[in-house]
């Protein structure tokens, strides 16, 4: 098994996860963007989640003015 299967599978088991629980993030533009960069290996799960959560503190921050 590639190591993007791996990935990919583990993706799947995530979202499923967070659909059982009302959350679900696949179909926006930024985590698709992120999800495909780390199954490709272009970036590490660790960055995908730091650019998710950057994307989300400047949302923030704009939201507070």
């Amino acid at each position: 098994m590639s190591k993007s299967s791996v990935r990919a599978g583990g993706f799947e088991k995530a979202e499923a996860s967070l659909r059982l629980e009302g959350m679900d993030p696949s179909g926006t533009s930024l985590y698709e963007g992120i999800k495909q960069r780390i199954i490709a290996g272009d970036i590490t799960y660790e960055q995908g989640r730091a650019e998710i959560y950057e994307y989300h503190a400047q949302r923030a921050k704009q939201n507070q003015v």
